[in-house]
Parts: structure tokens; C-alpha cells; sequence
């Protein structure tokens, strides 16, 4: 077994979603990999259905969205859909993949008193999109641990050090589990 998930794309873009998921470390990659997730880059031609057997059955409709995300992550393949490469996107993805990685087959944030503890007594989110649900809200707060932007997006700049300034329980809740090599 590998010590990595297993990435599926051109060479070249191959090479840009590695060096975002190096940002997470050893243990991240290790436990995604033991998780079997896999990362898939479409192509321009590709829709998600084309390519997520889960997408196609459920009809999701997700292709026909007015302008149709980046990136998504389906729990039930443990697979992580890009159509973007960029920093951003890949470490948000990523993101949700850990949060199912650590939670067993369902995301953690969904389940983890803590970290909906976390969620419910925020004052402030570390992005905009933080705020829109328990996922999401995990996913940033890790893309920002991990200190992954683009340097073209509008939004403030995750890092560690706002996520400590802002949301000090959910950098704690982070801490601990990065202290313990990703160890729930």
C-alpha cells in the first residue's frame, strides 16, 4: 500500500496537486491513503458524472449548474474531483477527504462534539465559506492550518495564525489532531 493517495491526471497537473497535498504532511497522507482516497483531475471535456459512478446515479445535476465547482469530494467513492488544480482547491477538497479519513467513512466535523461545539460558538469564520455548514467550515479552517491561498483570491488569506486570532477552539481541536500524527 502506498504512503499517498492515489492521484490520477496528467503529469503536469499530477505534479501541482502533489506539492498541495505535501502541505498536509506525512501523517495526512497516510491516513488518506489507508482510507483509499483517490484523486481524480477531469479533463476539459469531462463532467463529474462522466467520471464518479455516485454523481450518475444519484443525477445530482451538479454539471448543470450555472457555473459548476472547481472541485467536489464524494464520501461514497472516498474521491476527490477537480476540475481546477489551483492551491485553493485542491487543499479544500483534500480537506474534506481527511474529515471523512478521520471520521471512518463519514465526515468527522458531523459528528465530533468538539468540533461542533466549535462551529455553533463562532463569533467569526476564517473565510466567508467557513460559515456555510459543519464541512465546509472544517475544510477551511484545515486549508488554512495547512496555509493553502491562491494569490489572485479575493478572499482573506487562511493561515494558521487567523485561524488562531479568530477561531482559537477550532485551531486547538486542529493542533491536537496534527500533534498526534492525524490520530482521532
Amino acid at each position: 500500500m502506498s504512503d499517498r493517495p492515489t492521484i490520477s491526471a496528467a503529469p503536469r497537473d499530477a505534479t501541482a496537486i502533489d506539492a498541495v497535498l505535501d502541505l498536509f504532511g506525512p501523517g495526512a497522507l497516510r491516513l488518506a491513503a489507508a482510507a483509499g482516497t483517490k484523486v481524480i483531475h477531469l479533463r476539459s471535456t469531462d463532467r463529474y458524472r462522466d467520471r464518479s459512478p455516485a454523481l450518475r446515479r444519484l443525477a445530482s445535476g451538479v454539471d448543470d449548474w450555472p457555473i459548476p465547482p472547481a472541485g467536489l469530494f464524494v464520501v461514497e467513492e472516498r474521491t476527490v474531483y477537480l476540475r481546477s488544480t489551483s492551491v485553493m482547491t485542491v487543499a479544500h477538497e483534500f480537506a474534506h477527504a481527511l474529515d471523512c479519513a478521520l471520521g471512518g467513512g463519514v465526515y468527522l466535523s458531523g459528528v465530533d462534539p468538539r468540533i461542533r461545539r466549535a462551529f455553533r460558538g463562532a463569533r467569526a469564520f476564517v473565510t466567508p465559506y467557513a460559515a456555510s455548514g459543519l464541512d465546509e467550515y472544517f475544510a477551511e479552517c484545515l486549508r488554512a492550518w495547512v496555509e493553502a491561498n491562491d494569490p489572485r483570491s479575493p478572499w482573506p488569506r487562511a493561515t494558521r495564525a487567523r485561524l488562531h486570532e479568530i477561531d482559537p477552539a477550532m485551531a486547538t481541536i486542529l493542533e491536537s489532531l496534527f500533534a498526534y500524527d492525524l490520530v482521532p
